[in-house]
């Protein structure tokens, strides 16, 4: 009985062992590397380029003329702007606004957004959700 008992404490050592073993799991990535290059890749480049020199592809684009768009911005930065951490870079007012207008003018889906904005999917839904909540605080304009 004596070895029979010693065999399973054996076992059950090994077996605890091999449990603490295991190799911990690999934490994933906090962002896709193309979007922590969103100034290179996003939009706003674009929408600068546009705005100096194309006027009618910059209203074909967010369907909005330059002026209005400006108007806006200045009535939403302070309500839509966020704070830079040590974390991450925050996203802009005028990329906040912009990809909330190209929705608004596209109706496409925020994964398809995020190819244009360099912007995730679910960041993009709450960046309009959030932006649509300040158009209803400002009313008609």
């Amino acid at each position: 009985m004596g070895d029979f008992d010693a065999a399973i404490a054996l076992a059950v050592a090994l077996a605890i062992e091999e449990e603490t073993d295991v190799p911990k799991r690999k934490r994933g990535k906090w962002s896709k590397e193309w979007f922590l290059q969103r100034s290179k890749f996003g939009h706003t480049k674009l929408l600068l380029e546009l705005s100096h020199n194309e006027a009618s592809d910059f209203k074909n684009f967010l369907r909005m003329d330059i002026e209005s768009y400006n108007e806006l911005l200045q009535m939403f930065e302070p309500l839509i702007v966020k704070q830079t951490t040590n974390m991450r870079q925050s996203i802009s007012p005028t990329e906040r606004l912009s990809i909330t207008l190209r929705y608004l003018a596209t109706g496409n889906t925020f994964e398809d957004l995020k190819f244009a904005s360099a912007i995730a999917p679910q960041t993009i839904g709450k960046i309009v959700i959030e932006t649509f909540k300040f158009f209803s605080i400002v009313g008609p304009i």
